[in-house]
C-alpha cells in the first residue's frame, strides 16, 4: 500500500513537471522563436561543413551528432507548444535533418559499388552528398513548415478563404467577474462595476439552463454594451440576456458554430 501510494505521488509529481514545462513554453513561446532559428541557420553552417570536409575522427564525428541533436531540440522547443499537428511536422523534419547531416559522416567511406536486389548500383561521393542534401534541406522545409502552422498559420490560407463562423463573436469583449485575470485570446476584460451582482443562470429560464451546456459563452447586455458572459459568471443584477426575435438565448457554441 505504502508503495502504491509512493507510486502514484510519483507520478503526480511528474505530471505536474510536465503541465509546469509546457505552461512555460506557452508563456515564454515569442521568445523561443529566436534559439530555433538561430538554430536553423546553425544546421545549415553543421552541412555545409560536413559535405564539403572528411571527418575521420569518431570525437569529432560525435561532437558534431550531439550539437546537431541540441540544435533540433531547441527547434523542436519552439514548436511543441502549438499541438501535435505541427510538432508531429517538426519532428518528420528532425528525422530527415538528422539523416541529412550523419550520413555524410559516416558513409563516406562504404565501398564504391552497391548491390539492391540483385542490382549493382554505383556509389560514389556525389550521389551521397545528392542523397544528403535531399534529406537535409526536406528536414529543412518541415521545420520551417512546422513553425508557420505554430506561429503563423494564415499565412497557409487562401486569398478568399471564408472566415470561421465563430468569427462573428471577435467583436465583444468577454466578462471578467474576477478582476485582474488575462483575457482570452489577449482581447481585454470588461470591468465589474461594484453593485450588487447575481448568476447568469438566475437570468435563464428552465428550458434555457437545460440547454447551458451547449454554450461556452452567453450574449448579455450590462451597463449599455454587449458582453460575452462565462455560464458561470455573475453579472450586475440590472443585466439582460439577448434573445433573437423568436425568443431564443444568443451566445457562443462550445462545440461548433454558433447559437440564435
Amino acid at each position: 500500500m505504502d508503495l502504491d501510494e509512493h507510486d502514484r505521488g510519483s507520478l503526480k509529481l511528474i505530471y505536474r513537471t510536465i503541465r509546469n514545462v509546457f505552461v512555460d513554453l506557452v508563456a515564454y513561446r515569442n521568445r523561443l522563436i529566436v534559439p530555433g532559428l538561430l538554430s536553423l541557420v546553425l544546421l545549415f553552417v553543421i552541412q555545409s561543413t560536413v559535405i564539403t570536409v572528411t571527418f575521420t575522427e569518431s570525437i569529432v564525428q560525435n561532437i558534431i551528432v550531439i550539437t546537431t541533436v541540441i540544435l533540433l531540440i531547441f527547434v523542436e522547443l519552439s514548436i511543441v507548444w502549438a499541438g501535435i499537428i505541427p510538432s508531429a511536422i517538426s519532428i518528420l523534419g528532425i528525422v530527415l535533418v538528422l539523416s541529412g547531416i550523419v550520413i555524410p559522416l559516416y558513409v563516406m567511406d562504404i565501398a564504391e559499388e552497391g548491390n539492391f536486389k540483385g542490382i549493382k548500383i554505383l556509389i560514389t561521393h556525389e550521389t551521397i552528398v545528392q542523397a544528403a542534401d535531399a534529406y537535409f534541406y526536406l528536414g529543412i522545409s518541415m521545420l520551417c513548415l512546422g513553425i508557420i502552422v505554430a506561429f503563423r498559420p494564415g499565412l497557409l490560407y487562401t486569398k478568399n478563404r471564408p472566415e470561421s463562423i465563430d468569427s462573428i463573436w471577435d467583436g465583444y469583449e468577454i466578462w471578467d467577474d474576477n478582476l485582474g485575470s488575462r483575457a482570452e485570446n489577449s482581447r481585454s476584460h470588461a470591468n465589474q462595476f461594484a453593485e450588487p451582482v447575481i448568476p447568469i443562470k438566475i437570468l435563464m429560464n428552465e428550458k434555457e439552463k437545460y440547454l447551458l451546456w451547449r454554450y461556452e459563452y452567453v450574449l448579455a447586455a450590462i451597463h449599455g454594451h454587449h458582453y460575452l458572459v462565462g455560464t458561470n459568471c455573475v453579472v450586475p443584477t440590472g443585466s439582460v440576456i439577448l434573445r433573437d426575435d423568436r425568443g431564443r438565448m444568443m451566445g457562443k457554441s462550445k462545440y461548433s458554430g454558433f447559437f440564435v
